[in-house]
C-alpha cells in the first residue's frame, strides 16, 4: 500500500511539473526530453504494449514516431535520433528522447496519447552552440562566460519529471 501512494503522488507530481510549461529549449548536438505522461497512468491495472498505440507528430504533418502494437516506426529524418523510455510506457510516459539535436528540429510538437486522452502540445526552441573561446572583454569586466547555454538542456522545473520518472520505476517493480 506504501507503495501505491508513492506512486500517485509521483505522478502527481510529474503531472504538476509538466502542466508549468510546454516549452522545452535544446542545444544543437545535444539531447533533450520532450515530456508526455498520460493522465491514465495511475490506474495500477497492468498495461500490455502490445496494446498501447500512441504518436509523436511534428505540426503541422510529420509523424515522427508512432507505437503501433508494440512496433515503432520512425520518420527517416529522425532514425536513430529520438528514443522512447520503453520500460515506462505501461506506466504512463510516452516522454520522446532527442539525441544529436539539429536545428531543424525545432518546432511544436504533439503527443498523440493512447485511448482518446487529450493531446499534448510541446514548443521545442533549439539553440545553436556557442563557442567558447575564452574570457571576452564583457566576461572579464561582468563575471560572464561565454558557451554557458548547458543551462538551457534541461530546464530545473523539468529536473523533478526525471526524479519522478526513475523514482516511479524503482517503486512500482
Amino acid at each position: 500500500m506504501p507503495g501505491r501512494c508513492l506512486k500517485t503522488l509521483l505522478l502527481l507530481m510529474v503531472k504538476l511539473v509538466y502542466g508549468l510549461s510546454g516549452d522545452i529549449v535544446g542545444n544543437v548536438g545535444e539531447s533533450s526530453i520532450l515530456p508526455c505522461v498520460s493522465q491514465d497512468s495511475s490506474s495500477g491495472k497492468q498495461v500490455n504494449l502490445q496494446e498501447i498505440n500512441f504518436a509523436w507528430k511534428k505540426l503541422p504533418n510529420t509523424d515522427v514516431l508512432v507505437f503501433s502494437e508494440g512496433e515503432e516506426i520512425v520518420d527517416p529524418g529522425y532514425a536513430g535520433r529520438v528514443n522512447l523510455f520503453k520500460d515506462q510506457l505501461a506506466h504512463g510516459n510516452f516522454s520522446l528522447l532527442f539525441l544529436n539535436i539539429k536545428k531543424t528540429d525545432e518546432g511544436d510538437y504533439r503527443c498523440y496519447l493512447p485511448q482518446g486522452q487529450p493531446s499534448q502540445d510541446i514548443k521545442f526552441t533549439v539553440n545553436e552552440k556557442e563557442r567558447f573561446t575564452g574570457v571576452t572583454e564583457k566576461g572579464r569586466t561582468s563575471g560572464e562566460e561565454t558557451g554557458n547555454s548547458g543551462a538551457n538542456l534541461m530546464p530545473q522545473k523539468y529536473v523533478a519529471f526525471l526524479i519522478s520518472v526513475l523514482f516511479l520505476h524503482h517503486y512500482v517493480e
